[in-house]
């Protein structure tokens, strides 16, 4: 994936200066996608595929599977060709906006996946995927807060989904909003959802507020999920830095 320049964010400029934290890529690596081509959680649904046994409707569904597996396997180029053949069927198959825009996101074309999701929303304005994702598609473009108004906007679809408040919570502690990313946790480990991102996430936010013991409580819990995650590892060195601090 190709990522837009280094550069401090708003809210967490004197972490990275005092710490040295990338929060640039621990933001990459705990953003939710949905129905993400890249990592398929257990929860979520499989790829619609067309039902009717109409001819034309039988060829989109077998393009679309044949799509979605060239995306699993990282190969993001041939996927598009096969969901762009995909669209030309079926112009409005919201699914496959939504998919092309991912295979685009993956490929570092966040013009385009915005595109893509902006489609998807004006075939249907209530299709929570594409609002998540052009939220996330604006988190790498460091358009932090406009990313919050999409995942206001998919909260409104659809409250409580484990996904949305996370990333959420990304954006609020890049802008140093640091309180309420919190209470986006939260409302993650309300709905079942935790796990390390979260827990990481969460210690972010307390070492930016100088609760260093808190911070340190939680990243323990992350390293619980995920032992041996790279930002984990990487954080628990710096909260031993700042305990000696």
């Amino acid at each position: 994936m190709q990522m837009p320049p280094q550069e401090d964010f708003q809210g967490i400029g004197n972490l990275k200066q005092q710490f040295g934290i990338d929060f640039r890529m621990i933001a990459c690596d705990t953003c939710f996608l949905a129905s993400s081509v890249a990592t398929v959680r257990k929860h979520q649904p499989a790829p619609h595929v067309y039902a009717s046994k109409k001819l034309s409707d039988r060829r989109v569904g077998r393009v679309y599977r044949e799509a979605y597996a060239l995306a699993l396997s990282g190969k993001y180029l041939e996927s598009l060709a096969r969901f762009d053949e995909v669209i030309r069927l079926e112009p409005g198959y919201v699914h496959a906006w939504n998919q092309k825009g991912l295979c685009n996101y993956f490929l570092g074309r966040y013009t385009s996946a915005m595109h893509c999701f902006d489609k998807a929303s004006a075939l249907d304005s209530r299709y929570v995927e594409s609002h998540n994702n052009k939220g996330c598609t604006l988190q790498r473009l460091d358009q932090f807060d406009v990313a919050i108004e999409c995942f206001d906007a998919a909260e409104s679809i659809q409250a409580g989904l484990f996904e949305i408040s996370n990333n959420k919570a990304i954006s609020l502690l890049a802008l140093g909003d640091f309180t309420a990313a919190l209470t986006c946790t939260d409302r993650c480990i309300s709905a079942h959802g935790a796990n390390w991102s979260v827990y990481a996430l969460r210690s972010l936010c307390f070492l930016a507020l100088g609760e260093i013991s808190e911070g340190l409580f939680d990243l323990r819990l992350a390293e619980k999920f995920d032992r041996g995650n790279k930002h984990v590892l990487a954080l628990l060195d710096v909260f031993s830095r700042a305990a000696m601090s």
